[in-house]
């Protein structure tokens, strides 16, 4: 897993885009919530356990949504971000912890008692194949539910195109594959090995689709996706600074679309059968 730091600002301005993105998830949240209230006992609250949580938006956004008692754990390796991670006031939330820590110990912490769903959003394309398989054995094996979120595809497209489009998104996707990471082909590994396991898996379009409205996340993607590209090919530096500039100029005008490819997988216990779904 990338160790690099993460920076709030960040996790700030991506929220937004985050949230609607997600809004192809609500059948399967629905059927995660009626999962955990089958398990439930009296007075028992389901746990929630968020991998890589960040600042906590995605606690934000799937904690009202789940229509169940929930408990959250909150994990991340920055104990910085979880310094600064907001509580959310939804009802259904009848605690939160905080722990500094990596998926790998994710085996320990999965219950036993209460119905339990891992969850993550924008992780997965950070983990080496080693963690991405722990994840997928765990939430096999102890039959918890998932939903892992929000992980890019590297399917991104510009309206209007540029000339160095295609090279720049070639050298992102390899720094996103860097050191052995999954990069853009997290999602669908992780639901190749949760298959593998029999799990029923679903795989959901979760794309952010982003225009001058947002126009401050909009200049940030394209400047760390310019960033990135230059680290792992610095022969790119000035192109690339010149295509930052058109994109700027276009965004600035009102001009410039882009639709950044993400995929959630979701695997729900009651429904570990054939695997039919894609």
């Amino acid at each position: 897993m990338v160790n690099r730091p993460v920076a709030a600002d960040w996790l700030g301005l991506r929220r937004s885009a985050d949230h609607r993105a997600r809004q192809n998830t609500a059948p399967a949240i629905q059927r995660i919530s009626s999962w955990a209230r089958a398990g439930l006992g009296v007075g028992q609250a389901a746990l929630i356990i968020d991998l890589g949580a960040g600042t906590g938006s995605n606690q934000a956004w799937l904690a009202p949504r789940l229509t169940v008692p929930q408990r959250w754990l909150l994990v991340d390796h920055d104990a910085q971000l979880l310094e600064v991670s907001a509580a959310t006031d939804a009802e259904q939330v009848v605690g939160t912890d905080r722990m500094v820590g990596s998926v790998d110990q994710l085996p320990e912490l999965v219950g036993s008692e209460t119905p339990t769903l891992v969850t993550c959003a924008a992780l997965l394309d950070l983990l080496s194949p080693r963690e991405a398989s722990l994840i997928a054995q765990t939430i096999a094996a102890s039959h918890t539910a998932a939903l892992l979120s929000l992980t890019v595809t590297g399917d991104v497209s510009f309206a209007p195109e540029d000339s160095l489009d295609h090279t720049i998104a070639a050298a992102f996707d390899a720094h996103q594959r860097r050191e052995d990471l999954l990069g853009p082909d997290a999602a669908e590994t992780v639901a190749a090995m949760l298959r593998d396991h029999g799990a029923y898996v679903e795989v959901v379009p979760t794309d952010w689709v982003l225009d001058a409205s947002q126009p401050e996340l909009v200049a940030r993607y394209l400047t760390d996706r310019a960033q990135a590209a230059v680290e792992q090919n610095p022969a790119l530096r000035d192109a690339a600074e010149e295509w930052v500039r058109r994109r700027t100029e276009q965004l600035d005008r009102g001009e410039l679309t882009v639709r950044v490819g993400h995929l959630d997988v979701v695997c729900v216990p009651e429904t570990a059968a054939a695997d039919s779904a894609g």
